[in-house]
């Protein structure tokens, strides 16, 4: 019985529905031209030319002493070398590579006269022509070792400002 009432419902339904349909567009919103909904592409940023010019988190001891206790510790040193690779990686990517390199030039001069192709003679261990963090922080933590002269393992304002040993040569 109920397939039966079921059956006689399905075309009294369809005719209902088609009865409504009668041949116009579903009204959905205003009328719009179809170019209209083409997203418009924003322009591309001019690319980034220069680190910006706040300094080097290395180049100063009351910068680096974060706790004010008058030394230097190594994870103090080591939290400014990775702020100032941070600043110099504008790509974000990891990688400080000759180009970011050039832009944050200024601040490297502020850290015992580096320059780029210094730096990446040095610390470059792969010689892809790129610095990782991780070959950037090997490179500050040696030169952190270098001006702890007294091997403490902290730095205070005599070892700052005491002339620092020669970077190591090229590998």
């Amino acid at each position: 019985m109920l397939r039966k009432s079921t059956m006689l419902l399905a075309p009294i339904c369809a005719a209902l529905v088609l009865a409504g349909c009668d041949g116009k567009e579903k009204e959905t919103g205003p009328d719009v031209s179809p170019t209209a909904s083409i997203p418009a592409v924003a322009q591309p940023e001019p690319p980034v030319t220069a680190v910006p010019a706040a300094g080097s988190p290395l180049a100063s001891f009351d910068r680096l002493d974060a706790a004010h206790d008058s030394s230097i510790s190594s994870a103090e040193y080591a939290q400014g070398a990775q702020s100032l690779f941070e600043m110099m990686d504008m790509a974000q990517d990891g990688n400080l590579d000759t180009e970011e390199l050039q832009a944050g030039a200024k601040m490297l001069a502020e850290i015992d006269g580096l320059t780029p192709q210094t730096l990446l003679g040095v610390a470059d261990a792969d010689r892809d022509g790129k610095l990782t963090l991780s070959e950037w922080m090997a490179f500050n933590n040696a030169r952190f070792t270098l001006i702890d002269s007294n091997g403490d393992g902290m730095i205070d304002r005599g070892e700052w400002a005491a002339p620092h040993p020669s970077l190591p040569q090229q590998q």
